[in-house]
């Protein structure tokens, strides 16, 4: 027995060892190729300049690069302003300073609420704020139950996992570990799925896609799949407290003295076609009144606030942009990779827009519509011409959206 114990207490010495320098190099590999951009510890052009996108801890992980990058101007919104709005735009120039985008796909208002949230609690107060709103996220289910007419206030949203599990997570597990090696193997793969330092995605993994399916197709799937989204969204009422959290995201806003542009995102016709089809357009249109009555509400709460409504959707020239036809598997588009999401061409004159002199020109603008109460049947009206005329040119957007609602 006591010839076994020093073996026993050699191996457990030996054991401990390694166990530390595994746990060692798994943090030492992490922090050196960084692949969330978090430690900066090797600096730039070495061999981890490219981030791989973001698939888990989205929203902390942008929102301490943010921090740390302590933005003049910042982009909040869903998908598509994360990949379609691009901070180093040519737009920004006049603002100066740095820019980040914390858009996150897949989320709603209430996220742009608790980010805004967060960083004027890490004192960084952005001169502007770009919001991009989304009318499904308005929507509740078909089969939710009624709302209620009142607007109750929203229970704070919680960011999910602590930040110390999360951090913990980040710099030592096995993701994080596929994630450094991930890094390394993407530093010169032009089509690999990235994300930008200043938050802005690329969507680099959208040629691999076009190459071997052709517009055609992803724009076809992707109808298919908002045609059954929205047959489940409810045409009879919004959601109040998203409404409030809108509220709530202004007041944030308008507290920092921040020039704050909303944007309704650019839909491409055939989405517009969709929602016709599965009656979702009265909705639309009342969905858009609920905004400009919060908007004018917030002004007139905070008199010096700038605040500026803008809607790029309608049937116009880049949002009636042709659908690449079936057999033709070459076509190509300019504005829009499909139906749900624009390219960052047609972001960059989305901010162009809003970025630029809010006069009697841009007033009078086909594409950014400078949406108040004053205007607002002007716009219906801009609208229902620019249907008349996609329809006239593209019937087959409309003809395909009623087809697929339909079933």
């Amino acid at each position: 027995m006591s010839d076994s114990s020093p073996d026993f207490a050699r191996f457990l010495a030996r054991s401990a060892l390694v166990l530390l320098c595994g746990c060692a190099a798994v943090t030492t590999l992490v922090i050196a190729v960084d692949p969330y951009g978090l430690y900066g510890v090797v600096g730039p052009g070495r061999f981890s300049t490219v981030k791989p996108a973001l698939n888990r801890y989205q929203e902390q992980i942008k929102q301490v690069r943010a921090v740390q990058a302590r933005p003049n101007f910042v982009i909040l919104g869903n998908s598509r302003a994360e990949i379609g709005l691009d901070p180093k735009a040519s737009a920004f120039q006049a603002v100066g300073g740095q820019g980040y985008n914390l858009a996150i796909a897949g989320t709603g208002i209430g996220t742009s609420v608790r980010q805004l949230a967060q960083l004027q609690a890490a004192g960084i107060e952005p001169k502007t704020v770009i919001i991009g709103v989304e009318f499904l996220d308005f929507l509740p289910s078909a089969t939710a139950p009624p709302v209620v007419s009142a607007l109750p206030e929203p229970a704070p949203a919680a960011v999910p996992s602590g930040p110390v599990f999360w951090q913990f997570d980040a710099l030592f597990s096995l993701a994080s570990v596929k994630e450094a090696l991930r890094t390394l193997r993407i530093q010169h793969d032009e089509e690999a799925a990235t994300i930008d330092p200043d938050g802005f995605n690329p969507l680099k993994e959208y040629r691999a896609y076009v190459r071997n399916d052709g517009y055609a197709k992803i724009f076809a799937q992707r109808a298919q799949e908002n045609a059954r989204a929205f047959q489940r969204k409810s045409t009879t009422a919004l959601n109040p407290a998203d409404v409030k959290r809108l509220q709530a995201l202004l007041a944030t806003a308008t507290a920092m003295r921040a020039d704050v542009k909303l944007v309704i995102y650019p839909y491409h016709a055939q989405i517009l076609a969709l929602f016709e089809a599965a009656g979702l357009w009265p909705q639309f249109e009342a969905w858009k009144h609920v905004v400009v009555a919060v908007v004018a509400k917030a002004q007139r709460d905070h008199p010096d606030a700038k605040i500026a409504l803008f809607d790029f959707s309608g049937f116009g020239a880049y949002n009636c942009e042709a659908v690449p036809d079936a057999g033709d598997a070459g076509a190509s588009t300019k504005w829009y990779w499909e139906g749900g999401h624009f390219k960052k061409q047609l972001g960059d004159i989305v901010l162009a827009r809003v970025m630029s002199a809010q006069g009697p020109a841009l007033q009078q603008a086909a594409f950014g519509f400078k949406l108040d109460q004053a205007s607002e049947l002007d716009n219906v009206a801009r609208i229902a011409a620019e249907r008349n005329a996609c329809a006239a040119a593209h019937p087959a957007t409309f003809e395909s959206a009623r087809r697929l609602i339909s079933g």
